[in-house]
């Protein structure tokens, strides 16, 4: 029995690795076909998300559709506490129970997955985000509906990718192939997912990447059409733009939406920093959100859910300036308190809405100012919408897309590419940010804001670029031993322990050299007392990009590498050749992207 077991394993084994040749021989016929495999995968899974969110908000509001504004103004002020409320308290169990982070992922993971971990993400955590996020917008959380649908997509296409055993760069062209489909799919928006996935997630544009991305997007965006019809997100009226005198207003419309994405991003970190201090674990905190939303919602209950409603009611110009006011005050809130409490995760949907809810008021203010020169307020709040979002996202030519996708208006191009502008400049320049998922990542310490090869130099971790070629000494070790290992046995490094077996310090031959031109006897000298001291150190889970940084300031030839236990045993030397080369081999991996 265990020789045929032996003999299927090793069976196993041979396939994979011919799969795996065979894949390498036709790389760009098979990521043809996988890219139409990923399309499919992660289209039919967004469709499982959205029909998992309208069953539970028929469950928990007494509504199966996606459009609630009517319906949540004939629910009782109890169905809309005990709705957010048990959510809520659902999202903490499944937190408790299943999910070690107690926290639903969204897009920030997934470009710190491409940055940092070679696109790899547990299938597990991404399957359960899905459900506590579809669970959160079913119940009332005013979160977004696109982040964990991308983070879904991210998940899948990974989990694809590491059952194929394919190769880094295959992983990366799938991982793009999933967050396009999951765009395309949740948007009916194929060409904005194409333009999400390169210009948000991965951060550049490779050439050999495009098709494959271009294929799953359009295979989502099809299986997406069956299921749900070829329409866009928003029927609107056909608006058009009165006259280009209105140009300067759509340039302050710009700044004006600036100003809302700072305040809710700043926002949303506030309450976040609020929510660390108070005294309850991590994973009971989507109750308390779920307690507030809906404190909040009683008194505003346009603000339930994914909030495509409101946002239709504010481009079709049938919602009144005074609760325009009082809308966008309480959906900065809502949001603010749905990701700061992990009810919910994403953040697209809510700056869509607060950009039609900004744009809509300043539409009113406009044309009282100018009557006969300004546009519609649906117009302005279209405007609003693409701006406030762009700015969120750090997205301009992807939200410009999914504007136009969403709303199937090519009439007011001029206008919404001047507000986006506009809208991305001011705010890069006051966050010091390009978007709100890097500064979410900073805020972790996770910087991956830089060139394409500064985000490969994340992946390399020490421990693939570490030598073995050093030896350590004792405090006292002798300088005739000091020279053998040194001359005779060509040991370049050289690190000297102390009794607790902790690194003091590096002998090289230049510090060989130096004790030998010293007056000071031969037979008085040893380890300890001719050693450069050397305090710091490398980990093996540290990348290539802070090495460099490390190797920077302190301006070592070599520097030890400590395991991360609490032992802090020497396991490994980084060289300044050893970096070099493989920074050499990060820039090569970047010009041919």
């Amino acid at each position: 029995m265990s020789g045929i077991l032996t003999n299927l394993k090793k069976q196993y084994i041979l396939n994979q690795i011919r799969l795996r040749n065979y894949i390498n021989v036709h790389d760009k016929t098979v990521g043809v076909v996988l890219a139409v495999f990923v399309g499919g995968i992660v289209a039919l899974a967004a469709i499982a998300f959205r029909y998992l969110i309208h069953f539970t908000q028929a469950f928990s509001l007494g509504n199966l559709q996606e459009n609630i504004y009517l319906h949540v103004t004939t629910l009782e002020w109890w169905q809309i506490l005990l709705s957010t409320v048990s959510g809520g308290i659902v999202i903490s169990f499944i937190y408790f129970f299943f999910m070690k982070e107690s926290k639903a992922g969204a897009i920030a993971e997934v470009m710190e997955a491409n940055s940092y971990n070679h696109t790899k993400m547990p299938l597990k955590e991404g399957i359960f985000s899905a459900v506590t996020a579809a669970i959160a917008l079913g119940t009332g959380s005013g979160a977004g509906r696109e982040g964990p649908v991308v983070h879904l997509g991210a998940t899948l296409s990974s989990w694809i990718s590491d059952r194929l055993h394919l190769s880094q760069r295959m992983c990366r062209t799938l991982f793009g192939c999933g967050i396009a489909a999951a765009i395309s799919a949740s948007f009916n928006a194929p060409i904005a997912g194409v333009f999400f996935a390169l210009e948000v997630v991965l951060g550049h544009y490779s050439l050999h990447a495009f098709a494959p991305i271009v294929i799953s997007s359009v295979t989502a965006a099809i299986i997406s059409r069956i299921h749900f019809g070829d329409f866009p997100a928003f029927n609107i009226p056909n608006y058009q733009i009165v006259s280009f005198l209105e140009f300067p207003a759509f340039l302050m419309l710009g700044a004006v939406s600036a100003l809302a994405a700072i305040i809710l991003i700043k926002s949303i970190f506030f309450t976040e920093d609020v929510a660390n201090k108070i005294p309850v674990p991590i994973w009971a905190r989507p109750a308390l959100g779920g307690l507030a939303v809906g404190i909040i919602a009683i008194g505003s209950p346009y603000l339930l859910g994914v909030g495509y409603g409101t946002t239709d009611a504010a481009l079709k110009n049938i919602i009144s300036i005074d609760l325009l006011f009082i809308l966008i005050i309480a959906k900065i809130a809502v949001t603010s308190i749905c990701l700061a409490f992990r009810y919910g995760s994403g953040v697209f949907s809510p700056s869509i809405l607060l950009g039609a809810l900004i744009g809509s008021t300043y539409g009113y203010v406009a044309t009282l100012a100018f009557p006969s020169l300004a546009s519609n307020n649906g117009l302005y709040a279209i405007v609003g919408m693409g701006a406030v979002s762009s700015a969120v996202l750090g997205a301009p030519i992807s939200t410009i897309l999914i504007i136009f996708e969403l709303t199937g208006d090519y009439q007011i191009t001029l206008a919404l590419m001047a507000a986006v502008v506009v809208a991305n400049l001011v705010t890069s320049h006051y966050l010091k940010s390009t978007s709100f998922f890097h500064l979410q990542l900073k805020r972790s310490g996770k910087d991956i804001e830089g060139s394409r090869a500064a985000t490969l130099s994340r992946q390399v971790k020490v421990n693939e670029i570490m030598k073995q070629d050093y030896a350590t000494v004792g405090m006292k070790t002798n300088i005739e031993r000091i020279r053998e290992l040194i001359i005779n046995l060509r040991y370049n490094n050289l690190f000297v322990l102390d009794d607790d077996f902790k690194i003091m310090g590096i002998i090289t031959i230049n510090e060989l050299r130096e004790s030998y031109q010293k007056d000071t006897e031969t037979s008085e000298l040893n380890a300890g007392t001719i050693c450069r001291r050397q305090s710091f150190h490398l980990s093996p889970t540290d990348t290539l990009e802070q090495a460099i940084y490390l190797f920077k300031q302190s301006g070592e030839e070599r520097i030890a590498v400590l395991s991360d236990d609490e032992a802090a045993e020497i396991i490994g030397v980084i060289s300044q050749q050893n970096l070099l080369r493989a920074y050499n081999k990060v820039l090569i991996e970047a010009e041919e992207s």
